[in-house]
C-alpha cells in the first residue's frame, strides 16, 4: 500500500471511536497505523464477531470497518448489531472476495462504502472521511433535532401556561363583569325602590307603597311588615294576605319566631318547616310548608323594621328576590327613620296646607295607596 497519506481538515470535539474488525493481524495493525495517521481518532481492534460484539454492546463507536470473512462469520451481520446500538454510526466492508453479489449485500445490512482488497492508504483514508463527514453531517442533525425537541416542549410549555393566565384572566374578567352587573341591578333596583317611596306623606302611606312595590317585585305572597317601637320591641305594621289571614295567633307566632332569626340573620331565606318544633301545634298548622324570605331593616345600627314574605313551598322565592329584599333594606329603614322624625309626617303635610290658605288642596291619589285607600287588590 502506498504510504503517502492526505492531509485531513482540523476535527473539533471528542475524537471518534474507530472499532477495527479483522482476523489479520498484520492487515489490522495496518489499518489502525493509517487511521490514527490520517485522523484524531480512538481505535478499539478485535479479530472475530464475538470480540466486536462484545465492544459493540458496551462501548460507544462511531466508524466500524469490518472484514467480510472472519473465522466464526460473516463481517456484515455486525452491522445490524451497529446501528441498534448506535443508530448514527457509520460501516464500511472490506473483503478479498469482492463480487457485486457481496457488494449488495452489505450496502442493503447498512454499510456506507464496500472496498475490495488490496486498496491503498488513499482509498481506505477516502472513505473513511466520507464516513467522518457523514458522521458529522447526521451529528449534527441529531443535534439539532435534540434543540427542536428541547425548543418545540418550551414551547408547549410556554402555550400551556400562557393559556393558564389566559383562562385566569378570562374568569378574572368573568367574574369581574357578573360583579359589575349585579352592582347595576342593585342600583337599578334600589332606584326604583326610592322612586316608588319618595310621593309617601306617612308612615302609612310609606308602609303602603314599599309593600305595593315589593309585591310587584318578588309576586303574590303574604307580607308581614314589623316597625321597631320605642321600647325596643317589635310591633306588626302592616300585614297582606295572599292565602294566609293575618289574625293576631298568626302573626303573634311570626313575631315570637321568626323576628329573632331574622335580626341575627339580616337576610334570612328557609322553609318555615324548619322551626317547627319552635310553633305550638295549631300555629305549625298555619304556617306549615311556607317558604319565608325576611329582611331585617337597619338605620345606623339600630334595627327599625323587619319585613317577612311567605308563600306555599311549591313557590319558593329565588336568589333574585333575595337580592331585592336585600338591596332595598337599608333604603327603607332610612325613609322609616325620616318618616319618623318628621313634624309634619304626622299630620300628613297639614302645616304646610295651613301656611297657604288661598291654596285648594292637591289631591293625593296614588295606585300604590290602594290598600290604605281599600281599594281592591291589584295582584
Amino acid at each position: 500500500m502506498n504510504s503517502s497519506i492526505p492531509a485531513t481538515k482540523p476535527q473539533t470535539g471528542p475524537p471518534p471511536r474507530v472499532l477495527i474488525v479483522d482476523d489479520e493481524p498484520t492487515l489490522r495493525e495496518m489499518i489502525e497505523d493509517v487511521v490514527r495517521d490520517g485522523i484524531r481518532c480512538r481505535v478499539v481492534c478485535a479479530s472475530n464477531l464475538l470480540e466486536a460484539r462484545n465492544i459493540l454492546i458496551t462501548q460507544s463507536i462511531d466508524i466500524l470497518i469490518a472484514d467480510v470473512n472472519l473465522p466464526d462469520g460473516d463481517g456484515t451481520s455486525l452491522l445490524a448489531l451497529l446501528h441498534r446500538h448506535q443508530p448514527t454510526a457509520s460501516a464500511i466492508v472490506i473483503t478479498g472476495d469482492p463480487t457485486l453479489a457481496s457488494a449488495i449485500t452489505a450496502i442493503r445490512a447498512g454499510a456506507l462504502d464496500f472496498v475490495p482488497k488490496p486498496f491503498t492508504n488513499e482509498q481506505l483514508m477516502d472513505r473513511l472521511r466520507s464516513a467522518l463527514d457523514r458522521q458529522a453531517r447526521a451529528n449534527k442533525a441529531d443535534q439539532r433535532f435534540t434543540r427542536l425537541k428541547v425548543a418545540v416542549k418550551r414551547l408547549n410549555e410556554s402555550r400551556r401556561l400562557i393559556s393558564r393566565k389566559v383562562d385566569l384572566l378570562c374568569n378574572d374578567l368573568v367574574s369581574a363583569y357578573g360583579d359589575l352587573s349585579r352592582q347595576l341591578d342593585d342600583v337599578r333596583t334600589q332606584e326604583g325602590f326610592r322612586k316608588a317611596i319618595a310621593g309617601a306623606k306617612d308612615l302609612e302611606q310609606l308602609l303602603c307603597h314599599a309593600m305595593d312595590w315589593l309585591l310587584r317585585e318578588v309576586g303574590y305572597s303574604n307580607v308581614a311588615v314589623y316597625l321597631a317601637g320605642d321600647d325596643g320591641d317589635f310591633q306588626l305594621g302592616a300585614y297582606m294576605k295572599y292565602t294566609l289571614a293575618g289574625d293576631a295567633r298568626l302573626t303573634d307566632a311570626v313575631k315570637r319566631v321568626l323576628l329573632p332569626p331574622t335580626a341575627r340573620e339580616a337576610v334570612l331565606h328557609t322553609n318555615i318547616n324548619t322551626f317547627e318544633k319552635r310553633f305550638t301545634a295549631p300555629e305549625f298548622q298555619l304556617l306549615k310548608n311556607q317558604d319565608l324570605l325576611a329582611v331585617n331593616c337597619t338605620y345606623l345600627g339600630e334595627s327599625l323594621a323587619s319585613v317577612l314574605f311567605f308563600r306555599d313551598m311549591r313557590s319558593p322565592f329565588t336568589a333574585d328576590d333575595e337580592a331585592v329584599v336585600r338591596s332595598i333594606s337599608a333604603i327603607f329603614a332610612i325613609s322609616l327613620a325620616t318618616v319618623v322624625r318628621d313634624p309634619q309626617a304626622d299630620d300628613g303635610g297639614a302645616s304646610a296646607q295651613e301656611s297657604e290658605p288661598d291654596q285648594p288642596p292637591r289631591p293625593r291619589h296614588d295606585p300604590a295607596d290602594w290598600w290604605k285607600q281599600g281599594d281592591d287588590s291589584p295582584y
